[in-house]
């Protein structure tokens, strides 16, 4: 791991989740999502929602319904959403495999177009902080919408305060190489200060040959402003953790999950 000199960059890009998620994503994250993490995340997010078995659950940003299946195989019923074809097409078949009763559609967070209710809804491993502000407050009132009265809401985001204290205080950007999927990966985080966003350009080799290259860019909040938004979209904060062990947050935490209640 290499640490180098962080000017003030702008770096904010737009629209690059409609794209993302795709094959070359689903190659080299899943092999470092191993089933043993799946399992114990989604243990992690049925303990911190609080919810009986049964309940109705959303899951947003579903990916290829990673944490769904154990959550249905735990007894709840769950729904879950993507922009990525791709992705859901690995869901459905995950779901086969897994033999549990998920029901994956593809729509967008910022209109979630259900008429039926649920009872919790989780956004886990930063799938909030996608868009500008106020797109990003439109997601929650969105979710808000569609839960039930005293319905909870998961948020698994970076913690601003750690993120700036690690790349802006420590004035540095990381540079990473791994091997995942068959490729060798350049990873460069960093900050952008005026957008208050993570960086993340990847580079993508194989066989000492460039193959691709891309950018993500995700919102950070910190524990206050979040909350704020919760409340403006008719939640409130009830609890707060730093990690996926349900640690108690900190400013020091390294991620900031809250739980939210519809008023």
């Amino acid at each position: 791991m290499i640490y180098l000199f962080l000017g003030q960059f702008n770096y904010f890009v737009k629209d690059w989740y409609r794209t993302f998620f795709d094959r070359l994503y689903y190659e080299t994250y899943r092999p470092r999502e191993h089933e043993e993490r799946n399992l114990r995340e989604a243990r992690f997010i049925a303990k911190a929602l609080g919810l009986p078995k049964g309940s109705l659950l959303l899951d947003i940003g579903c990916g290829y319904a990673r944490h769904a299946v154990y959550l249905a195989k735990m007894g709840y019923r769950v729904v879950g959403i993507d922009l990525s074809n791709y992705l859901l097409e690995r869901a459905k078949e995950r779901i086969r495999e897994f033999n549990v009763d998920v029901n994956v559609v593809r729509m967008d967070m910022r209109a979630l177009g259900f008429t039926e209710r649920f009872d919790g809804a989780y956004m886990f491993f930063t799938t909030f902080g996608y868009f500008a502000h106020q797109e990003n407050l439109r997601v929650l009132k969105e979710i808000a919408h569609v839960l039930k009265r005293n319905g909870r809401l998961l948020i698994d985001i970076w913690n601003k305060y750690f993120m700036v204290h690690r790349f802006v205080v420590g004035g540095c950007e990381q540079y990473t190489w791994y091997e995942s999927g068959g490729y060798t990966i350049l990873e460069v985080i960093r900050f952008d200060i005026e957008n208050e966003a993570v960086i993340n350009e990847r580079t993508f080799l194989r066989d000492g040959r460039i193959i691709e290259k891309r950018m993500f860019s995700v919102k950070t909040y910190s524990y206050a402003e979040l909350k704020m938004m919760l409340e403006e979209a008719g939640m409130t904060l009830i609890k707060a953790y730093g990690d996926y062990e349900g640690r108690t947050f900190r400013l020091n935490s390294p991620r900031l999950i809250v739980v939210a209640e519809k008023l």
